[in-house]
């Protein structure tokens, strides 16, 4: 039957939402009540860190949060036996409130996206992902969508935005995640910010995804930090610090995430002194300056000497190399994913406070190696960068990649061709750019026989 535009008369906490179509999954309530309406969301585990809390907004604006949850289903058993992580900061039942308009602004989401018309579940038959729950329980009716990576079963991308939606509202971040909201709430609840609770909670804050201004607001607010600490979930401390100390851990990974302005405030307390320039010179090399400009200047600026080798860490490939520096580290940083613009501004920052675009590591390549971002391809070359560098057995810079433009940008250097890939097969270059589809690089080699010669 045709729909007809629903009719929105707003009272004190009560809304009246009138929908007369109806359809196989069940008709909307003509009338809801706001001060019974119960808006749910639930997130369950996977393999990985995933989030698993649910948080329920009532309509009379109370938001109740928590992580004591029970599997939604047997996968998400599963998932819960064999997960990396809780994936929340601040586990618990916490609760807050909203406005009554917040809560009636939200209704009119469900309504503009014709909840009640959807189907109940949205599952895609693939494994290892999060099952996510949106429930609307006006009191008297109640409709449950499950969305099992339902994007990919027909699942409206309102459903999604909708799940955003409530996130957003109960602002579930500042527990999950720990943004800059969740402060002023701790200071609401009375939280003790001089207890080895505020420690732990700043130690996993950092090394997670938390605020640097979180982080460093519970420095601020007292949390102890000399005393031994641990962190919660999946994020723990690297092997460069034997000690577990929180203001340690604090400041490397202040470094890990390119946080300057937390690593300042920690080297100004003394904890860079404590943790060892050596040590933070390591972790620098390791997790290629955190990708931040910024953090480059800040490190350079307290004496640490920016162009380190780095060790390999126990969870390395022990045939992997040794001594690359935070510029070589540059090259296949995860730290940097997504962030391309960010890989060439540490690079011209490592270069401008003096570190050496040829520097070798224990296999003797240079930064050249690996490297996948035209823009800081070119930026090393004008830096000085020698392309005819090849490693101790051998190969050039080349055998790093088989991106075509990347490869020709060398050979045009003056990189060898001469030599075989030690990775995805033993292959020789004119055999890899038939293999990888390497055009430009094909056609350079044909054009230039004597570059074998090099």
């Amino acid at each position: 039957m045709p729909m007809k535009k629903p009719i929105v008369l707003v009272t004190f906490l009560v809304i009246s939402l009138a929908i007369i179509w109806s359809c196989a999954a069940g008709a909307e309530p003509k009338a809801i009540d706001q001060s019974k309406v119960a808006i749910t969301l639930e997130r369950s585990a996977c393999f990985g860190p995933c989030p698993v809390y649910k948080v329920t907004i009532h309509g009379d604006g109370r938001v109740v949060f928590t992580t004591a949850t029970e599997p939604v289903d047997q996968v998400d058993e599963v998932h819960r036996r064999f997960a990396q992580s809780d994936g929340v900061l601040l586990l618990g039942t916490h609760e807050d409130r909203i406005s009554a308009a917040d809560v009636t602004a939200l209704i009119e989401k469900f309504q503009a996206a014709r909840f009640w018309k959807l189907r109940n579940a949205y599952r895609t038959p693939v494994s290892d992902s999060p099952t996510y729950l949106v429930t609307f329980d006006t009191g008297k009716s109640r409709k449950t969508v499950i969305d099992y990576v339902g994007g990919q079963s027909g699942m409206p991308h309102s459903v999604t935005e909708l799940e955003e939606a409530i996130d957003q509202v109960a602002g579930t971040d500042r527990w999950v995640r720990g943004t800059q909201g969740l402060l002023p709430w701790l200071e609401q609840t009375g939280f003790d910010f001089h207890s080895g609770k505020a420690a732990e909670l700043a130690v996993s804050a950092a090394f997670g995804e938390g605020a640097e201004e979180t982080v460093v607001g519970l420095i601020d607010r007292g949390a102890p930090l000399d005393d031994n600490a641990t962190t919660s979930g999946s994020w723990s401390a690297s092997p460069i610090v034997p000690t577990k100390s929180a203001g340690i851990l604090i400041t490397e990974s202040a470094i890990k995430r390119g946080q300057a302005k937390l690593f300042r405030h920690m080297a100004a307390a003394g904890w860079l002194e404590k943790m060892g320039k050596s040590n933070a010179a390591q972790a620098f090399a390791r997790y290629a300056a955190g990708c931040s400009p910024q953090l480059v200047d800040a490190v350079a600026d307290a004496g640490i000497d920016i162009d380190a080798g780095g060790q390999r860490s126990a969870d390395d490939d022990p045939d992997g190399p040794q001594g690359k520096t935070a510029l070589s580290e540059l090259a296949g940083s995860y730290a940097c994913e997504g962030r391309e613009a960010d890989r060439v501004k540490t690079a011209e920052r490592l270069l401008a406070r003096g570190a050496n675009p040829n520097s070798r590591d224990s296999l003797g390549r240079t930064p050249l190696y690996g490297v996948e971002n035209l823009d800081l391809l070119n930026l090393l070359l004008q830096h000085g960068a020698d392309a005819t560098a090849k490693s101790k057995d051998g190969q050039s810079m080349v055998f790093g990649s088989w991106t075509d433009a990347i490869v020709l940008r060398l050979l045009e250097a003056g990189a060898s061709p001469a030599g075989h890939y030690d990775v995805d097969g033993v292959r020789t270059l004119a055999e890899q750019a038939k293999y990888r589809k390497m055009p430009l690089v094909a056609k350079w080699l044909a054009a230039h026989p004597e570059a074998y010669r090099r």
